[in-house]
């Protein structure tokens, strides 16, 4: 603390330091004027009405320099002045309205000046960040992904402090439409002393977000986070698979590889459609409903990508056996017999040799968005049946993309974002998210079709959160755990309130105290104390399930009808 107040202080000191220092001739100056001008009255000898002489006093004297300086004028003096004294005031008169237009201009320009400017808003937003008194999100970088990231850490009630080095974007990021004022640091976040100064080292730090556009930058977060603040989550964004290494080498929380993400998105909605729609449901807070989209099995696919996406892309078709033709202006280094077409894919020749006709689908992965466009709409005039994949690489392209009518659009920004969100929201969600990756498709199918009957119809918003089943948590059930009524995972989701038996809710995941996982149980299952449940469905149901678990009588009554039905 002590050491924040003297950060803070020196702060404020170099604000004032600079501006003393671009105001030091202006001052000299107004003190010598008004030394000159005050001996000079003070010399030159007036007369009195009887023609004796005198001399004004110093009081008198800077009295009347002042009020003359500043064009007052009041005009008290003891005696009418001397023609010597007249020829005097004339230079006094001049000399100091001068001299403080000078300074006042000198204070203008300093206070104009961008760098005072920066150095002030940074003072402000220092104490602003200090005197927060809700934990909070250090998020570094204001691109796609930091921009969304703390749009949906706003919708679910979590503070951000945001740290950019770019002023223009700092400036987007003041016009974001938040719950709260979003409070920014102007600076260079590889700096150790913009951590201290976004508030690292206090206790109401809940983790940093390095999510620059720059793997280096991101490191140094994140290392520099390790020392200053070693109890301080880090999460990280990762281009390049040597960064990710080097990121999870010291312990970081978790490590986001947009390219592998995407490659692995596309690979499942051509192989496992269903748990395609349940990842992006379930990791897209925007995204209100489960969408299916049918991709044929058979043919080939058609990858038009440069670089870091086509190698991933690459990988991961190769993996799971399905045929492509790789579209690329360079070959992606990687080992392997499969077809490799020289070009870009904006040209129909380029795109015939790689037989669209014949295909199911292509990717437009390449790092322009201009070239995305085209390839799409070559290819759609070649075969209007193709499955679309498009990569946006720019937010300001959204419009364009939105519109498209293309059957996936991979936003980097947006796929940082969500994978960060899914780990930060809920603690249990990456569990299952990676069991997801090779649950059965039919298990999945059944997953979806339990939460559609339990929804009856209806479309609410649609909502994932965790329990844990201890004395904090869910108070009204631990008194039954151990005994002839108990729960089981059925009786959580009984809604006495309602004539429906169960509340819009299913389970997920459940993992027992000795780190035992039970994917998808049923409603059979017998309840331990220290499970913690991951349960997805109707965000209404949240609240009337936590007030079920917390109310002794309310959760005897669930036991005891469900008792009577089974005897």
């Amino acid at each position: 603390m002590k050491f924040n107040m003297r950060r803070r202080s020196r702060i404020r000191g170099a604000a004032m330091w600079l501006l003393l220092l671009e105001l030091r001739t202006p001052l000299i100056t107004l003190i010598v004027t008004y030394s000159i001008s005050v001996l000079g009255l003070i010399l030159i000898p007036g007369a009195t009405h009887e023609g004796a002489a005198y001399h004004l006093s110093f009081l008198d004297a800077f009295y009347l320099v002042s009020y003359t300086a500043t064009t007052i004028g009041f005009g008290e003096t003891p005696y009418p002045f001397t023609p010597s004294q007249k020829l005097w005031m004339l230079f006094v008169m001049y000399s100091t309205v001068i001299a403080w237009l000078y300074a006042i201009g000198s204070v203008l320009a300093v206070l104009s000046d961008p760098a005072f400017r920066r150095l002030r808003s940074y003072q402000r937003s220092v104490s602003r960040i200090h005197g927060v008194k809700d934990p909070y999100w250090i998020v570094c970088g204001y691109g796609g992904a930091g921009s969304q990231l703390i749009r949906f850490l706003d919708q679910s009630g979590s503070r951000c402090v945001m740290i950019e080095a770019n002023a223009a974007r700092a400036d987007a990021a003041r016009l974001s439409d938040l719950s709260y004022e979003l409070t920014i640091l102007v600076g260079d976040v590889a700096e150790p002393q913009t951590l201290v100064d976004a508030g690292v080292q206090r206790a109401l730090c809940r983790g940093v977000l390095a999510l620059t556009d720059h793997d280096q930058v991101n490191l140094t977060v994140a290392t520099n986070t390790r020392i200053l603040a070693p109890r301080v989550a880090v999460y990280a964004r990762s281009a390049t698979d040597a960064n990710t290494r080097n990121l999870r080498s010291f312990d970081t929380e978790v490590v986001v590889d947009p390219f592998r993400v995407a490659a692995r998105s596309v690979t499942q909605l051509i192989r496992r459609p269903n748990a395609y729609a349940l990842y992006h449901e379930l990791v897209d807070p925007d995204l209100n409903q489960i969408e299916v989209v049918e991709v044929p099995v058979a043919g080939h696919w058609i990858l038009c990508a440069t670089g870091r996406m086509a190698e991933t892309m690459v990988e991961a078709f190769v993996r799971e056996q399905i045929p492509f033709y790789l579209v690329s202006s360079r070959s992606p280094g990687i080992q392997g017999d499969w077809p490799w077409i020289e070009g870009v894919g904006t040209e129909a020749q380029t795109l015939r040799e790689a037989r669209i006709s014949e295909a199911v689908g292509i990717v437009a992965g390449t790092d322009d968005d201009g070239d995305n466009l085209s390839i799409l709409l070559t290819a759609q005039s070649e075969n209007p049946t193709l499955i679309t994949v498009a990569r946006r690489n720019k937010p300001t392209s959204e419009p364009v993309f939105g519109q498209g009518h293309f059957d996936c659009v991979l936003r980097e920004g947006r796929i940082i974002a969500q994978e960060m969100y899914a780990r930060l929201t809920t603690p249990l969600l990456h569990q299952f998210l990676g069991q997801l990756e090779t649950m059965p498709e039919a298990l999945v199918d059944g997953i979806i079709e339990k939460l559609n009957a339990r929804l009856a119809g209806d479309r609410p918003e649609l909502a994932h959160f965790d329990l844990t089943l201890d004395g904090n948590e869910a108070p009204g059930v631990i008194p039954f755990l151990h005994t002839v009524m108990t729960p089981k995972l059925g009786d959580l989701l009984v809604d006495p309130g309602l004539d429906h038996p169960s509340m819009p809710l299913i389970c997920l995941l459940l993992i027992r105290l000795n780190g035992d996982q039970v994917p998808f149980p049923g409603d059979g299952l017998p309840l331990e104390e220290g499970d913690r449940l991951l349960l997805w469905g109707a965000m209404g149901a949240h609240h009337r399930l936590h007030f079920l678990v917390r109310r002794v009588d309310l959760f005897e009554t669930v036991l005891s009808v469900r008792h009577q039905n089974t005897a």
